[in-house]
């Protein structure tokens, strides 16, 4: 079975930014892929530079999977419960993970009430994510290999039906890999791997 196929969540393929206005209100939304707390606050700063004279940077962020999958948000200086939240919930809406979304709001002279933000910022949110190209993520498990040159070619058929991927690669007197498959498929994945280097394998699950 395909990781894809079997993956709850997604996250964009690329940054993207959305805008409208409400009231003379201008709200930007901008959703970008990211997988670590210092990623989110680089992303938040380079934001912030950016539009140096908004009235708020109200964001909301998921990280993780399953029962390890953490969530933020922050209004910013806006009314409790009406930007941070709602971006949040958008997110969610569309299980979206390693996910970071900012709505930059410039205000346009109307109050437009806790009702009217929550529809502003959650508008703002999922405008963003409908002009985002959604990829699926799932979880991981690293595993480092190591197995004769013989084997080459029929690990790197394996490696493409697992659906693993390759983070490193040594050509010494063996053939060593650091690779990342679906935690989901860590048995079989291992039982082949084991099959096609004809039980001469050093395997070692990292994490």
């Amino acid at each position: 079975m395909s990781p894809a196929d079997s993956s709850k969540y997604f996250t964009p393929l690329k940054p993207v930014e959305a805008q409208f206005v409400v009231k003379h209100s201008r709200f930007i939304a901008w959703l970008i892929s990211v997988t670590t707390r210092a990623a989110i606050d680089e992303a938040l700063e380079s934001r912030c530079k950016k539009f140096p004279d908004a009235t708020h940077h109200c964001f909301a962020w998921r990280i993780g999977f399953d029962n390890k999958l953490q969530a933020f948000s922050s209004d910013a200086g806006e009314p409790a419960g009406t930007a941070g939240k709602p971006i949040l919930q958008a997110l969610g809406a569309r299980h979206l993970t390693n996910t970071l979304c900012v709505v930059t709001r410039y205000f346009g002279g109307t109050k437009l009430g806790t009702g009217g933000l929550i529809r502003a910022y959650a508008a703002a949110a999922f405008a963003a994510i409908g002009q985002a190209r959604l990829i699926p993520v799932f979880p991981v498990t690293a595993l480092r290999l190591s197995y004769d040159y013989v084997f080459a070619g029929a690990m790197e058929k394996v490696f493409h039906q697992i659906h693993a991927r390759v983070r490193s690669q040594d050509f010494t007197d063996r053939i060593t890999c650091l690779i990342e498959i679906h935690r989901d498929s860590v048995e079989p994945a291992c039982a082949l791997l084991k099959d096609a280097s004809a039980g001469r394998l050093h395997l070692e699950i990292i994490s």
